[in-house]
């Protein structure tokens, strides 16, 4: 789209050689060092626990280094899209992301207007109709670049701004969306494809010079496991975090740190002894591999165990998935797992450390596959950030 290639800009604090697991969305916000809303749910912080170093605001690269490679900028992993809840926490130059009912939409800030209520946007524009027709050559280029004034339905809407370990600054992702527009010529030509050259990928382009759609790496990269292995697959991490390696789609980095977290030890449930109190276990739910905190143990028999547990709950098909506190019994046949997070090769919390963090997000609406499901709730429960 364009020849000139200004430097971008990297977020260090969070660079995965140095973590344990994925940072959660409460990591993601301090390390832009910028008060926000984003780290609150029913006005009750999502608290990470202090890590050193943990403020470090994006900064641009060390001029002896590289420009980061093409497949570290459409990392999935170092892409992560945060809910905001208020228009404090969105300024231009910002990607944000809209929940559709049949896909995301997404677009640009260019400016806020002075009621702090009204955002300037530029966005590659489409009907679901068009989005379809999209998906062949025929039918291609049924959208264009369009800028408008809108004002956001935080409560009504589920938000989200999209947050980059390699982008350009913010100003020059202004630069490049409204250069874009200007050329009417292009912006009225838009050639969209669903696949190619959606909402995303445009969006994309403008943060990073490399145009790429998350939501599609998702979904092709789910109907291949889906299709090679059924809900199982898609579920198992580790297998899924070989392919999207393999695919191109997450980095180095992240593919090793994600191998060492997700090569935990699995012990099959057979006794009583096997679930403790802050304890992590896997189970079928759904037809998919679930995890889950144990908040507390009620009563055992010979054949099964009673635990109260946190996890993601299936609230129905048109609800949001919700951080729940249930009952659950686990019967006493090898089918429920428990995952052997365990020092030296974990840095975890202790037990009640790890309830209390359970319970700080009940009621939680964030659920993202990939990005912030059941095992990244465990995770974030029982697990360090950074190792000691």
């Amino acid at each position: 789209m364009e020849d000139q290639q200004p430097a971008l800009i990297r977020s260090s604090s969070l660079d995965p050689k140095f973590l344990q697991r994925p940072p959660s969305h409460r990591s993601i916000t301090r390390s832009l060092s910028v008060p926000s809303s984003i780290s609150f749910v029913d006005q009750q912080p999502l608290t990470e626990e202090p890590e050193p170093n943990d403020k470090d605001p994006e900064r641009h690269c060390d001029s002896e280094k590289k420009d980061p490679e093409k497949h570290q900028v459409r990392c999935i992993e170092c892409v992560k899209a945060i809910p905001v809840f208020s228009c404090h926490d969105i300024e231009a130059g910002d990607h944000v992301v809209f929940s559709g009912a049949v896909y995301d939409h997404h677009g640009i800030i260019i400016s806020k207007l002075n009621d702090d209520e009204t955002f300037e946007i530029i966005e590659a524009t489409n009907t679901i109709s068009g989005a379809v027709l999209g998906v062949s050559k025929f039918f291609g280029g049924k959208a264009e670049i369009k800028c408008s004034f809108k004002k956001f339905d935080f409560d009504g809407e589920k938000i989200c701004v999209v947050v980059y370990r390699h982008r350009y600054s913010k100003e020059e992702t202004v630069r490049r969306a409204t250069g874009f527009y200007n050329r009417k010529e292009d912006s009225k030509k838009y050639k969209y494809d669903l696949f190619y050259n959606n909402c995303e990928h445009f969006a994309t382009y403008c943060v990073t010079g490399q145009n790429f759609s998350v939501q599609v790496s998702k979904f092709r990269l789910t109907w291949k496991l889906f299709w090679s292995s059924g809900f199982v697959g898609v579920s198992d991490e580790l297998e899924r975090n070989k392919k999207e390696f393999e695919n191109g789609i997450i980095c180095d980095d992240c593919y090793e740190m994600n191998k060492k977290l997700l090569g935990v030890g699995v012990k099959p449930i057979v006794s009583e002894r096997d679930v403790q109190k802050g304890d992590i276990i896997r189970y079928s739910y759904w037809n998919l591999w679930h995890d889950a905190v144990v908040l507390e143990v009620s009563n055992t028999n010979k054949n099964s165990v009673v635990c109260s547990i946190a996890h993601y709950a299936f609230c129905g098909p048109f609800s949001h998935r919700t951080i729940k506190e249930e009952m659950k019994e686990i019967p006493f046949n090898g089918q429920s797992l428990k995952l052997d997070y365990a020092p030296p090769k974990y840095d975890v919390y202790e037990p009640d450390k790890v309830v209390k963090r359970a319970r700080k997000r009940l009621g939680e609406q964030l659920f993202v596959f990939f990005s912030n499901d059941s095992s990244h709730f465990a995770r974030w429960c029982k697990l360090k950030l950074r190792r000691s």
